[in-house]
């Protein structure tokens, strides 16, 4: 059994679980770590991304071409996800829990759909989900991507693109943060913005550098977040800079970025 070892790290830890059924002994951080997702930032429908969040396909390839192995993903409607993975074994799919959406491995039906449930050893969760035909359909969304592991040709994959892009992308994402928050806005803008703009340096970000060993610029960046997170807690009328020291997070950033031209 396969465990998360990070923040976040469901889809990672699903992963490696797969790799095992593949005869591949791997963890969650040993995948980020060979990928150096500590040091990947990524802009998409103009949400910024770090960490745990880039996921799917197209990062966890980075990882598994190399090995001889490809993921494949398919967006499959509620309708048909059932049968389809009845063909497709063993499958990666998001699953809503109440604390959100949590990937899991979908590995075996016997009239039950029973699932990998990817948690932190020390939790005390089950480690297997259990799901009915109704349960399971009542978890999913109307289209649900599907990922499948497959043999393919072992070929090396080039992460100095991702990096370089890195360096320009958290530099935007700090530029952005500061010019919203220079700004007074209505309070309730904030609460979808805290995906978007703030989640990659304020949470992500801070989850990876821990991971890279990096704890004394975490620490810092933990500082920032719990500024912001008091202001959360408050009115949100004045603007965020009142209370997020925006001086603090360019050098911050700055320092981050420098540890990535570090990796190329």
């Amino acid at each position: 059994m396969k465990y998360m070892h990070f923040k976040a790290s469901c889809s990672y830890a699903a992963l490696a679980a797969i790799m095992e059924l593949n005869g591949v002994d791997t963890e969650d951080y040993k995948i980020a770590l060979e990928i150096k997702l500590p040091w990947l930032f990524f802009k998409e429908d103009g949400a910024y991304i770090s960490g745990p969040m880039l996921q799917g396909a197209k990062w966890f390839n980075l990882w598994l071409v190399p090995r001889g192995y490809r993921m494949v993903e398919e967006m499959v409607d509620r309708e048909q996800l059932c049968n389809y993975l009845h063909a497709h074994k063993p499958a990666m799919l998001g699953v809503q829990t109440p604390y959100g959406k949590h990937a899991v491995v979908f590995a075996e039906y016997d009239g039950i759909y029973h699932f990998m449930n990817l948690t932190h050893e020390s939790s005390g969760e089950r480690t297997e989900l259990l799901l009915s035909e109704e349960e399971l359909l009542a978890s999913v969304d109307q289209k649900t991507m599907v990922g499948m592991v497959i043999p393919t040709e072992a070929k090396p994959q080039l992460l100095t693109p991702y990096l370089n892009d890195s360096i320009s992308v958290i530099r935007e994402n700090c530029a952005d943060i500061e010019a919203f928050a220079a700004e007074k806005h209505d309070p309730n803008t904030y609460f979808p913005m805290m995906n978007s703009l703030f989640r990659s340096l304020l949470l992500d970000g801070i989850t990876m550098l821990e991971l890279a060993g990096e704890t004394a610029l975490a620490q810092e960046f933990t500082t920032l977040q719990h500024q912001f997170m008091d202001f959360m807690r408050g009115t949100r009328r004045e603007a965020l800079q009142e209370t997020l020291s925006l001086d603090r997070l360019h050098d911050l950033t700055e320092r981050y970025a420098h540890l990535i031209e570090r990796q190329i």
